[in-house]
């Protein structure tokens, strides 16, 4: 009967392999393992569900690069794979003044300005009149603050964040 069972286990756990299921790390003392950041990190995120190596970047505004990222974070596969909810890993060094993520969440305009202090998700129907009228604006401004916007302001994106206050 274990022999059965042995078996049985064995083949459940290659099938799984060969479908490319994995267990992610569920507990404190795993997590905690793999986390070898670098030596002079002063800066540190706690991953979020979905989160990818670039997403992470972009979430602080691209301060740093995809080698930096690697380059301080060891235990980061190069092809991220293995970055689970709640592991920490390191966002800026010393001396390399990684900006802290914007006021904005993700996924925002691009070129959005850092020193964001408001933000608005556009929606069905909005244009760059309706979103700087309702959060009395100039229209300058917003495109100062969100330098991708062409200078007819017809290219805002549904779902972007884009820049409304510094």
């Amino acid at each position: 009967m274990f022999a059965i069972t042995a078996i049985t286990a064995l083949a459940s756990a290659l099938v799984l392999f060969a479908n490319g299921v994995s267990a992610a790390p569920t507990g404190d003392s795993q997590l905690a393992a793999r986390q070898g950041y670098a030596s002079d990190c002063v800066t540190t995120y706690s991953v979020q569900g979905g989160d990818t190596c670039l997403a992470i970047i972009h979430k602080f505004n691209d301060t740093f690069t995809l080698d930096d990222f690697y380059d301080w974070n060891p235990q980061v596969a190069q092809d991220c794979s293995n970055l689970y909810p709640s592991e920490v890993v390191c966002v800026g060094v010393e001396g390399t003044g990684t900006a802290p993520p914007p006021a904005c969440p993700f996924p925002t305009a691009p070129g959005l300005v850092a020193d964001c202090a408001d933000c608005y998700e556009v929606v069905e129907g909005d244009n760059c009149y309706v979103v700087t009228q309702a959060h009395g604006i100039s229209l300058d401004d917003f495109r100062l603050w969100n330098p991708s916007l062409t200078a007819d302001c017809n290219n805002l994106m549904l779902g972007y964040n884009y820049c409304v206050g510094v």
